[in-house]
């Protein structure tokens, strides 16, 4: 048997003599020059010399190194050339190459680049700003805050009967009658009759005056009538809606006419729109502080057909529209999409707009925030978004604005990516590192846009248009957030928090 000694290993070589009990034992040392000539008579070649490996670091001229935080600490400034020097004199193997950013490589390097780091990551930052500080305590995030306190007699007692103003106090089962909303919204009647005045139009009939035509459309949405010719043969036969809506004349509307002056009012709908949102800020019903962002396809009267002489379809404003709902299920249809921008706090909506369903949601997104922050002054902390408008661009433009965006990185984005406990992913770059710790909380808000969906689609049953046309889906979209910030101020005035985003809130008739 041979042992062979290299630098404390010993290596074991049997031979047959071992298994015949004849044992020799020969030391040979590999660090001497006797023992490794001794080695090349014994095996007849010589030792192979063990190569060092050189460990090389690759980094980008303007990476950020630990010596740009510390050298302030030293009384002389050390720079990044006398540190690598040092380094290089203490340990020889240690190399350092900067890679030189050609313009070609440029958007490649950017693009394969991908750098993943958890929200709760200490990161060296952390240790220098004094900012960080407030994560140490415990942040509260506000879901939802309650509005002002209201009395009967603030709003109730001169205009709703006593045995309702006593079912609103006292009985948490009942939720008001459809004669609410416009008994408890002077707004409505004034606004309408003095624009039906500035406008010097004089109606047939009663039920043709912008006010009445204006309450018919949001009880259509409340009722939950989705086709138009339905709706009117039900208004001219029922009499108990005529008195919900306290109309006393009994004539009869007919579709063309009621159209007709729904069109005329549509360009005063979003000025309307716009005193109900301040009042609902005034109510603290709205708090401006996170705006969240999604959209939602709803169909119109289009069978999705294209002419193949002018290549349109049959409502040319339309577009298609496909989405992955599941693993199996495709969302696909012609018709808009109802983009729209709520509240965080009660899931109000803010702006809305409905627009091509066929255009790509960073379009939309950043369409919507642009018009939104030009309509209005007020301007929120942060602007949640589901993955859908996730780009360089979405981000960049939420910024511009002086907002934070909290806008979900899709799971193959590249880049700077943070990662959230329940696996969500965003863009660091366009993140304060204070507000990294409370993304979690932050996304989980964006669940009230989708409630403010379901209340739509279920609640109003608005997922298809019975017209066509770019101004009828406006129109279409409008009443339909109206009603819900009628719906908010009415339950606030009557004093059922728990009526404020109840679409089954204030619909029956009082018969």
């Amino acid at each position: 048997m041979i042992k062979i000694i290299d630098k404390g290993y010993k290596y074991l070589l049997l031979q047959l003599s071992d298994f015949l009990g004849i044992a020799k034992t020969i030391v040979v040392s590999l660090k001497s020059i006797e023992g490794r000539k001794k080695y090349e008579n014994l095996f007849g070649k010589k030792v192979k010399d063990k190569k060092e490996n050189i460990r090389v670091y690759a980094l980008h001229p303007n990476q950020s190194l630990l010596i740009d935080f510390i050298s302030n600490l030293f009384e002389k400034p050390i720079s990044s050339a006398i540190f690598h020097d040092y380094i290089l004199s203490k340990s020889p193997n240690f190399k350092i190459i900067f890679q030189d950013t050609n313009k070609k490589n440029k958007k490649n390097a950017k693009s394969n680049r991908r750098c993943i780091t958890l929200v709760l990551q200490t990161l060296l930052s952390d240790f220098f700003e004094g900012t960080i500080d407030i994560l140490k305590r415990k942040i509260n995030i506000p879901y939802r805050v309650k509005p002002l306190i209201v009395k009967s007699k603030d709003y109730m007692e001169t205009v709703l009967p006593l045995d309702q103003i006593l079912a609103f106090q006292h009985i948490k089962t009942f939720k008001g009658y459809l004669g609410n909303i416009f008994a408890l919204n002077p707004s409505l009647d004034s606004y309408f009759n003095d624009l039906q005045v500035s406008m010097e139009y004089t109606p047939q009939l009663e039920e043709l005056a912008f006010n009445n035509i204006f309450k018919l459309e949001v009880s259509r949405c409340k009722l939950g009538y989705s086709n138009l010719e339905s709706f009117i043969r039900d208004y001219n036969q029922n009499q108990a809606l005529r008195q919900e809506l306290r109309i006393r004349s009994k004539g009869k509307i007919t579709l063309s006419s009621y159209r007709r002056n729904l069109k005329m009012i549509y360009p005063y709908l979003d000025k309307y729109a716009r005193l109900l949102i301040q009042e609902c800020r005034n109510f603290n019903l709205i708090g401006d502080k996170i705006w969240i962002w999604d959209r939602r396809f709803f169909e119109c009267n289009c069978s999705g057909l294209k002419n193949k002489e002018t290549g349109l379809l049959s409502d040319p404003d339309a577009g298609h529209y496909v989405k992955k709902t599941g693993k199996y299920s495709v969302l696909s249809g012609t018709g808009y999409t109802d983009t729209c921008i709520v509240d965080s706090w009660w899931g109000l909506p803010v702006y809305w707009d409905a627009v091509n369903a066929s255009k790509n949601d960073n379009t939309i997104f950043q369409d919507t925030i642009n018009q939104c922050m030009e309509s209005t002054t007020v301007k929120p902390f942060f602007v949640i978004a589901d993955a859908g408008p996730d780009s360089h661009s979405s981000n960049e433009t939420v910024v511009e604005k002086g907002v934070i965006p909290i806008i979900a990185a899709r799971t193959n984005s590249a880049g700077n990516i943070l990662k959230t406990e329940k696996g969500t992913h965003f863009r660091a770059q366009y993140i304060p590192r204070i507000y990294h710790k409370l993304l979690g909380k932050l996304y989980n808000i964006r669940t009230t846009v989708e409630r403010k969906n379901s209340n739509d689609v279920v609640g109003y049953k608005r997922s298809k248009t019975p017209t066509r046309g770019k101004v009828w889906a406006k129109v279409y979209v409008s009443i339909s957030n109206i009603a819900s910030l009628l719906t908010a101020l009415t339950a606030f005035k009557v004093g059922r928090h728990n009526l404020i985003r109840a679409p089954g809130a204030f619909r029956r008739l009082n018969i």
